[in-house]
């Protein structure tokens, strides 16, 4: 495929040991060029703003008590403003994936760490509802420059294939592991020490500080080893980028993704009190054990995908999803710990998918920031309305066993989608056009 040769080199010949074939696209570095020595300061620096934003991201959650009696707000008031980023998100996306590939790199992510600061010192000032939501909200504004960036960072720093997969693996992992630092430290460590919770959001704010002070530091005099080609936006536009069959089925595919890591994530513990019987502590600890090994699949996974072994990549995780969620239904409640630490790998679709957009040939460097902006938004809706039906459907009489029917049938239509893409790849190796690199 002509379009695929953007940065081909004069020798294209791939080797074997690459674990990649001949036909893969590699958009960010042709083949001759070296590795650049300052990749993992750089990856450093984005380590540090992705940690943050799952710090702040989840600095309500643990203290969500001591904020709604302070605010006076509801149990409803309180959900609807803890999923304002969320719906915003949607929205800022697409435009945020393009002031990334304008602004470039080290503007775009500093920008974006400034909103996310901004959005934890508006929680620290909010006095209602009104304001609070407000807050909440314009995470959703700088959230999305930092989402779209880290892609194009890992894209543009890292020429070897399988290294540049082990970095999306591990920057996936950030967030999560912000995240989880933020669920044990606030209420054992900070909110003891402050006794107050607008002095804990400030401190866990005040680490998105640091690392954007950091990410300055790593990215001022550095500059990404390709240069992107001047034409490329103009070329590479949103049009342009759905013109293409594989970049929709991804984007319907993050859909279902989202749909499923969110929808499990937020409601597992739930799930496994009510439908399980387990105690609220145990519920807790088996949903964390999960998470760490959704950290390990996504630290391996990635690195280990090559293009033609993406789909079965997907293919055997929704498998074991969907296994793993029917085994909750028919299974004595003792055995459910296996099943919920086998559903862990769940993390490493976003970080699998990812891969298979950034190894799109229609995704180059001067329009990575809009592709994931465009899948962001889109993916986004599957993150919203994941938690909303499963809330829903356990909440009925079908309660939290229809409601993991439902994500397994999920599962089962994503498996319909890595089937085409599959054969997307399939058609792609066979057209002539998609030659050997020679």
């Amino acid at each position: 495929m002509a379009t695929g040769s953007r940065r081909s080199g004069h020798n294209g010949v791939l080797n074997a040991s690459d674990g990649v074939t001949a036909w893969e696209h590699h958009p960010m570095a042709g083949p001759t060029e070296r590795r650049d020595p300052r990749r993992w300061s750089v990856f450093g620096g984005l380590f540090g703003i992705y940690f943050s934003f799952g710090v702040v991201a989840m600095s309500i959650a643990p203290i969500v008590d001591e904020v709604r009696a302070d605010l006076g707000l509801s149990r409803g008031s309180m959900g609807l403003a803890l999923g304002a980023w969320q719906l915003v998100y949607i929205i800022t996306a697409p435009p945020a994936g393009r002031l990334v590939d304008r602004l470039g790199l080290r503007r775009s992510l500093t920008l974006g760490a400034l909103v996310i600061v901004a959005s934890g010192l508006a929680r620290v000032a909010a006095t209602g509802l009104a304001g609070f939501w407000l807050a909440i909200a314009l995470f959703g504004v700088g959230g999305p420059l930092v989402s779209a960036g880290a892609p194009k960072v890992v894209g543009t720093w890292f020429s070897d294939v399988r290294e540049r997969r082990f970095a999306v693996g591990a920057y996936n992992t950030a967030p999560a592991l912000g995240g989880l630092a933020t669920l044990v430290l606030s209420n054992s460590v900070l909110m003891p020490l402050t006794g107050s919770w607008r002095t804990t959001v400030a401190i866990e704010t005040g680490l998105m500080v640091v690392a954007a002070a950091c990410w300055l530091v790593v990215s001022r005099h550095s500059q990404p080893p390709v240069d992107p080609p001047e034409h490329a936006v103009a070329e590479g536009g949103a049009r342009s980028l759905l013109a293409e069959p594989e970049v929709r089925a991804i984007l319907v595919f993050g859909v279902g993704v989202f749909f499923i890591v969110h929808g499990l994530g937020g409601w597992l513990p739930s799930i496994l009190r009510s439908h399980s019987g387990f105690s609220a502590m145990a519920a807790a600890n088996w949903t964390a054990f999960g998470g760490v090994v959704g950290i390990g699949a996504s630290l391996l996974l990635p690195r280990r995908a090559s293009r033609d072994r993406l789909p079965r990549f997907l293919a055997s995780i929704l498998t074991v999803i969907a296994t793993g969620l029917v085994a909750l239904i028919v299974f004595p409640t003792s055995l459910d710990p296996l099943p919920v630490a086998a559903m862990g790998v769940r993390s490493a679709l976003i970080p699998l998918t990812i891969v298979m957009l950034m190894d799109c040939r229609a995704v180059g460097p001067a329009n990575m920031g809009l592709a994931f902006g465009m899948w962001f938004a889109v993916s986004e809706i599957g993150g919203v309305t994941g938690p909303l039906v499963v809330g829903w459907v356990g909440g009925t009489t079908a309660g939290f066993g229809g409601a993991l029917v439902v994500v397994a049938g999920v599962c089962g239509l994503l498996l319909a989608v890595v089937a085409h893409l599959s054969r997307l790849h399939s058609r792609e190796v066979g057209s002539p056009g998609a030659g050997t690199g020679n």
